[in-house]
C-alpha cells in the first residue's frame, strides 16, 4: 500500500465535495452518532456503577469484562445475516429494540446479576452494528475520506459522551440511585442513534440471492468455516488479527482490575472516577479523531497500529508508578489522570485502526465480513484475558496485572512493526 498522500481536494470533508449518496450518508452517521456517543459513555461508566453502587464482588467484575468479548462471537453469524438480507435496515432496527430500549428495564433493576444480563444484551447488539456500519462507510462513502469521515463521527460522539459522562458522575455523587435513570436515558438514545442508521440505503448493486433454505448445521458452521478460510487466505489480514489479538490479551486483562484501583485502592469519587475514564480519557477522541483518521488513510495499517500499541503501553506503566506512592492524597490521582490522557491519545489511534482497517484488507469484497470476523476475534481473547488478569490478582497484586498488560501490549508493537516491514510492499486492492 502506498503511503503518499491523496490529493488535498479529496481528502476535505467540505460537504460541496460530496457527492448526494455521500452527503445523505454522512449527515445520517453523524446524527446517529450524536446519539450513540450516550451509549458510548455507559462504556466508560460501567464498571464504576457495577463497583460502587451494586457493590459487585471482585469475580463479577471479571464476569462483567467477558461479556463485551464474549458477546462478539455472535458476529460472524450476524454478519453472514446481513450481507445475504434485502432489507438491512430491519436489523437496526432489531437492535435498537433489543440491545437499545432494554435498558429501560433499569428502572426495576436491583441486583448485579440483573445489570450483567442488561449488559450482554447490550454488547451483544453491538455485534452487529460494527460490521454493518462498516458496510455503511465501505459502500457509501469515498475511500479518500472513508477513515476522516468516521473521525468526525467519533468526534462528535465524544462531545456528547464526555458531557453526559460528567453529568452522570454529579448526579451519582448527588445520589447514587440515579444510575437506573442514567441507563434509561441511554437506551432511548441508543435506539434513536439505531433508528437513524436504518435510514441510511447502502449502496449496493441488485443481484440475485440464494433464497435456497439451508439446513441449520450449516447456517451454523459455514460462517465458521468462511472464517477459517478467510484468515488463511488472505495472510496480511491473519497477521492484523495476530497483532490485535496480542494487544487484545493486554487490554482486556486489565479490564477487571481497573475498578478495583480506582474505587478501593484510590477511594475516587463517581466525579472523579470519571472524570479520568470517561473526559481525559476521551479528549484524545474529541480532539484528535479527524486528524489521526487522516494519518491512518496515509499509512500503512501494521505500521499505524504498531505506533499505537506502543503508546498504550505506557497507560498501565503509570499505573504500576503510581501504585509506589501509596498512601499519598494526590499523587497516585494525578499519575492515573495522565495515564489517562495518554490513553485517550492511544485509543483514539486503536480505534480508527479496529474500526476502518478492515476496509482495507477486504479490498472490493464484503467488508462486513472482514469486520464482522475482526469483531468474533475478540470474544476469543475475552474468554482468557479477564481470568488471567483476575488471576494474577489473587496470586500475587494488582500490579503484577499492570506489569503483564504492559508486555503484552509492547510485543503487540514489535510483532506489528515486524509485519510492516515485511509486508510494505505488498500490494492490496482497494475499492476506490
Amino acid at each position: 500500500m502506498s503511503e503518499t498522500c491523496p490529493a488535498k481536494g479529496e481528502t476535505s470533508l467540505r460537504l460541496k465535495n460530496l457527492s448526494p449518496t455521500e452527503k445523505q450518508s454522512t449527515y445520517l452517521l453523524l446524527i446517529a452518532a450524536l446519539f450513540n456517543g450516550v451509549v458510548q459513555s455507559l462504556g466508560q461508566t460501567q464498571d464504576i456503577i457495577a463497583r460502587k453502587a451494586l457493590h459487585a464482588q471482585d469475580w463479577q467484575l471479571m464476569l462483567m469484562t467477558m461479556i463485551w468479548p464474549v458477546s462478539n462471537f455472535l458476529s460472524i453469524w450476524w454478519g453472514r445475516i446481513f450481507e445475504n438480507s434485502s432489507h438491512k435496515s430491519r436489523y437496526f432496527l432489531l437492535a435498537g429494540i433489543v440491545g437499545r430500549l432494554s435498558l429501560v428495564y433499569a428502572i426495576w433493576l436491583v441486583t448485579m446479576n440483573e445489570y450483567m444480563i442488561l449488559l450482554a444484551l447490550v454488547f451483544s447488539a453491538n455485534s452487529l452494528l460494527i460490521p454493518a456500519q462498516n458496510r455503511i462507510y465501505q459502500k457509501n462513502i469515498n475511500s479518500s475520506r472513508r477513515a476522516k469521515v468516521f473521525g468526525y463521527t467519533i468526534s462528535l460522539g465524544m462531545i456528547v459522551s464526555i458531557a453526559f459522562t460528567f453529568i452522570a458522575g454529579r448526579l451519582l455523587d448527588i445520589n447514587e440511585q440515579s444510575f437506573r435513570w442514567i441507563l434509561v436515558v441511554t437506551g432511548f438514545c441508543g435506539f434513536i442513534s439505531c433508528a437513524v442508521l436504518s435510514m441510511v440505503r447502502i449502496q449496493e448493486p441488485l443481484i440475485q440471492r440464494d433464497i435456497t433454505r439451508k439446513s441449520m448445521r450449516h447456517q451454523l458452521f459455514e460462517p465458521i468455516r468462511r472464517t477459517l478460510t478467510l484468515l488463511k487466505e488472505n495472510k496480511p489480514f491473519a497477521a492484523f488479527e495476530r497483532s490485535f489479538s496480542i494487544y487484545g490479551m493486554g487490554f482486556i486483562m486489565m479490564q477487571p482490575i481497573i475498578p478495583i484501583y480506582l474505587v478501593d485502592k484510590l477511594n475516587l469519587s463517581y466525579t472523579n472516577n470519571f472524570l479520568a475514564k470517561g473526559v481525559l480519557s476521551q479528549v484524545g477522541l474529541l480532539l484528535l479523531s479527524p486528524m489521526i483518521g487522516k494519518i491512518h488513510d496515509r499509512m500503512h495499517p501494521f505500521k499505524f497500529i504498531s505506533r499505537s500499541f506502543a503508546l498504550l503501553m505506557v497507560f498501565p506503566l503509570l499505573f504500576v508508578v503510581s501504585s509506589l506512592w501509596a498512601g499519598s492524597s494526590i499523587i497516585p490521582v494525578i499519575i492515573v489522570f495522565v495515564a489517562y490522557f495518554i490513553f485517550g491519545v492511544a485509543m483514539t489511534a486503536v480505534n480508527v485502526s479496529w474500526n476502518m482497517s478492515s476496509i482495507f484488507f477486504a479490498g472490493k469484497e464484503d467488508a462486513s465480513i472482514y469486520q464482522s470476523v475482526h469483531v468474533t476475534m475478540t470474544g476469543i481473547r475475552g474468554l482468557i484475558a479477564p481470568i488471567l488478569g483476575f488471576t494474577l490478582l489473587k496470586l500475587f497484586n494488582i500490579t503484577a496485572v499492570f506489569v503483564v498488560a504492559a508486555g503484552f501490549l509492547a510485543w503487540a508493537a514489535i510483532i506489528s512493526y515486524l509485519d510492516y516491514t515485511r509486508l510494505k510492499y505488498t500490494e492490496i486492492e482497494i475499492l476506490k
